[in-house]
């Protein structure tokens, strides 16, 4: 009999081989054609969802052949790749003394040294969080938002925000009482105030154009918008000029762009993991370029130091492995941490839960960073290259 029953494994697990070989095989050639269609930007929330919406089978599916496990396992760890999504989560937010969370249906806001909680408040499924340029932190949720401003001990509730996937959310630097929501579909930037007597929809009280404007893009120390377009890059400012800057197309194209420490420049990263300093002038010199020990999923930066997620592929019997890069502005590390890699089972959405602690954020306020996701966070003062929690 267990003989019988290992003939009949091993068809099983073959064709389970071919078809997870075709199925990737495919999605390469299609990726060709058009590009993915845009994540939501906390995958949690939307896996929460989608979930809820699906109904309840009768009995509890029978457990996988433990031969097609073992395929399944080795073929995500060996022959699927993890790309950058193409707009990076917003998660993890830090603010003055603060560290704002996302879980599924709440937000959580804590000290930035220990990790205690401050406060929490209920929005609905997290769509994203950002910070002030004051210190104060603020989420949209589907049901609404929440905004915790600097030294209070409770967050104040606003009515709720359209946020379509693959938008983003963005500080107004100028004016601390509004804020930004990027729609990259239009493109069009949307101006909103975190306080309205207009009902349980808050208005936008102004829409700027930002045509030509295509992904990646990141808010520049000023205010202003960078992106890349058909033919470089494009500069804009909300209330201000625009400007293009013509850019040689490359084979390895950015994935990222990051502010610089100088209003008149940013970084973009490549899905090599190649990093160039750019500056916005004639001619879009090169001011300085370095390349990363591993492609990086996410990307962010302050004033004084760039944070990745890296991910190395992995090598023939070896796990992928992830890391933590703190760097100065040329490339030279000041923190380096490994990360856990979580290993799902044969029957998780696999690429959702392997991803679901790779956020990260670096706060503009303290030499911070975090990495993590809606069941787990953890910090690091990186000029002291020391964890400080992790919860």
């Amino acid at each position: 009999m267990g003989a019988t029953r290992t003939i009949r494994r091993a068809p099983v697990a073959v064709a389970c081989l071919a078809w997870l070989s075709a199925c990737h095989e495919g999605g390469k050639h299609a990726g060709r054609q058009a590009p993915p269609p845009e994540p939501k930007p906390f995958t949690s929330a939307v896996v929460a969802e989608a979930s809820a919406e699906r109904p309840r089978a009768a009995s509890a599916p029978a457990p996988l052949p433990s031969a097609v496990v073992q395929t399944l396992r080795s073929l995500r760890e060996q022959r699927l790749e993890i790309a950058p999504p193409t707009m990076q989560s917003a998660v993890l937010a830090f603010g003055t003394g603060r560290l704002l969370q996302a879980s599924l249906d709440k937000v959580t806001f804590r000290d930035s040294q220990q990790g205690q909680v401050i406060t929490e408040a209920s929005v609905g499924p997290v769509r994203a969080v950002a910070h002030g340029s004051d210190g104060s932190l603020f989420a949209i949720g589907a049901s609404a938002g929440a905004r915790l401003e600097p030294r209070a001990k409770a967050a104040k509730h606003f009515p709720h925000v359209t946020f379509l996937p693959g938008s983003l959310l963005l500080p107004d630097l100028e004016e601390p009482n509004h804020f930004f929501v990027y729609y990259p579909e239009d493109p069009q930037l949307y101006w909103y105030p975190f306080e309205s007597e207009a009902g349980p929809i808050l208005p936008f009280e102004g829409a700027f154009h930002f045509d030509g404007c295509l992904q990646p893009l990141a808010q520049l120390r000023d205010g202003a918008i960078v992106c890349r377009t058909a033919t470089g890059f494009l500069r804009q400012a909300p209330r201000g000029s625009r400007a293009e800057f013509e850019f040689p197309p490359s084979d390895d194209p950015p994935v990222r762009l990051l502010p610089g420490k100088r209003l008149d420049e940013f970084f973009a990263v490549s899905k090599a993991g190649e990093v160039l300093r750019l500056r916005l002038t004639a001619g879009l010199p090169v001011v300085a370029r370095f390349r990363l020990p591993a492609p990086a999923y996410a990307a962010t930066a302050n004033t004084e130091a760039l944070a990745f997620v890296l991910v190395k592929d992995p090598q023939p019997g070896q796990p992928r492995r992830w890391s933590l890069l703190v760097t100065d502005f040329a490339g030279e590390p000041r923190l380096e941490s490994e990360l856990p890699a979580l290993a799902p089972s044969a029957e998780d959405d696999w690429l959702a839960a392997v991803v679901e602690d790779k956020n990260l954020a670096i706060s503009v306020f303290e030499p911070l960073v975090a990495v993590g996701g809606a069941s787990r966070v953890t910090v690091w003062n990186y000029a002291r290259g020391q964890e400080l929690f992790s919860r």
